[in-house]
C-alpha cells in the first residue's frame, strides 16, 4: 500500500513538471494565459519561444462588460500561468481566481505600479498598464516567475527582460519629442474616460479633466461649460476617448461636446496590441496629431464643408501612419 501511495504522488508531481520539462529534444512550453491581450503580449516578449500566449477578453470588447464563456475556462485550466490585471478591481479577473483556486496567478499587487488620482478616484486603475513604468513592473514579474518556472533558462529571460526595458525607454523618449515637436504639451487634452489617462501623462500633455470621473459619475453641467469656455479660449485642444467607448453616455457627452465647439475627439486603443511600444507610439502619435484638424459643423453649412474635412481627417491620419511607421523603424535599429 505504501509503494502505490508513494507511487502516485511521484505521478502527480511528474504530471505538473511535464508542461515545464521538455521531452528530449524538444523546446520547453510554458502555456501563459491572461485577462488582456496586453499582458500576454509582455509576456511573450519575456518568454519568447518558450511561452504560448493566449488571453481571454476579445479585442474591442470592455474588461468591465465581459462575461467569462465555458470556452474561456477550459483556456484557463489549461494554463501554466494566468496574468490578471487586477482582481480587487475588476470583477472578471476576481470570477477567475474563485473558478481556479488551486492557479498559478500573477496580479497587480506582483507589478507594484504607480497609480495617480484622477477624477473622484483617488488611485486611478484604469489603463494603468500603459504608463511604461507600470509595464516594465509587469514584465519584471512575469521574468521573475518564468525563472522560477523554468530556471535553466534564467540568462535567456533576464536577456530578453533588458531588451524589452531599453526598447521601452527609447520609446518614452521617442513619446516626448512626438508631444514636444507637435505642440501639445502647450495645451491641454480633456479625457473621456479614466483608461487613457496614462497614455497621456506618459506623453507629459496636461490633462483639464475627465468626463466619467467615477463609477456613474460625470461632470456637471457648470464642469462642462468651463471645458466649452477653455476650448474656445485655444487652451483645449483635444478630446480623447478609447477604443469601444463610442456609444457610452461619457462618449456621447464628447461626441455633443466636439460637435459644438469644434474640437476633436480622439480615440486611442487601451486594451490590444500585439507589440506594446508599437502601441504607445500609435497613441501617441494619434493624440499629439489631434490639435492640426478641427471640424466645425452644423447642419446648415452644406455637405461641401462635410467632405473637406472628411479629407482633412484622412490626410492627417495618413501622416499619423506613416510617422508612426517612421519612429517604429527607428526605434527598431
Amino acid at each position: 500500500m505504501k509503494s502505490i501511495t508513494v507511487t502516485v504522488i511521484a505521478l502527480v508531481l511528474l504530471s505538473a513538471l511535464w508542461a515545464v520539462v521538455p521531452v528530449s529534444g524538444e523546446t520547453p512550453q510554458i502555456k501563459i494565459v491572461s485577462t488582456l491581450e496586453i499582458f500576454a503580449t509582455i509576456a511573450k516578449d519575456i518568454g519568447g519561444q518558450y511561452v504560448d500566449t493566449d488571453y481571454i477578453v476579445p479585442q474591442g470588447m470592455d474588461i468591465h462588460s465581459y462575461s467569462l464563456t465555458y470556452d474561456d475556462i477550459l483556456k484557463l485550466n489549461s494554463a501554466d500561468l494566468v496574468i490578471l490585471a487586477s482582481s480587487e478591481f475588476f470583477s472578471i479577473d476576481a470570477q477567475i481566481k474563485e473558478k481556479l483556486p488551486a492557479g498559478n496567478f500573477l496580479d497587480m499587487d506582483d507589478y507594484n505600479p504607480t497609480l495617480m488620482p484622477l477624477g473622484n478616484f483617488d488611485k486611478n486603475i484604469h489603463g494603468y498598464w500603459l504608463y511604461p513604468e507600470n509595464a516594465m513592473g509587469i514584465a519584471k514579474a512575469v521574468k521573475n516567475k518564468l525563472i522560477i518556472m523554468l530556471p535553466s533558462e534564467k540568462s535567456y529571460f533576464e536577456n530578453r527582460y533588458a531588451s524589452f526595458l531599453s526598447e521601452l525607454n527609447r520609446t518614452v523618449d521617442i513619446m516626448h519629442e512626438i508631444a514636444y515637436n507637435s505642440g501639445i504639451t502647450e495645451k491641454k487634452v480633456l479625457l473621456v474616460v479614466p483608461g487613457v489617462f496614462y497614455v497621456v501623462k506618459a506623453m507629459n500633455v496636461s490633462v483639464a479633466g475627465v468626463i466619467l470621473k467615477g463609477p456613474e459619475q460625470f461632470v456637471s453641467s457648470s464642469e462642462l461649460s468651463e471645458f466649452k469656455s477653455e476650448i474656445q479660449r485655444g487652451e483645449i485642444c483635444a478630446i480623447i476617448n478609447a477604443e469601444g467607448m463610442e456609444n457610452t453616455k461619457a462618449g456621447e457627452i464628447a461626441t455633443e461636446l466636439s460637435a459644438e465647439t469644434g474640437v476633436r475627439v480622439v480615440y486611442i486603443d487601451i486594451f490590444s496590441a500585439d507589440n506594446y511600444t508599437a502601441l504607445l507610439l500609435k497613441d501617441a502619435v494619434d493624440i499629439a496629431g489631434s490639435q492640426n484638424t478641427y471640424v466645425y459643423w452644423n447642419g446648415d453649412s452644406g455637405y461641401a464643408v462635410y467632405y473637406i474635412a472628411m479629407a482633412a481627417l484622412s490626410a492627417v491620419a495618413a501622416i499619423s501612419i506613416y510617422t508612426a511607421w517612421r519612429y517604429r523603424r527607428e526605434l527598431l535599429k
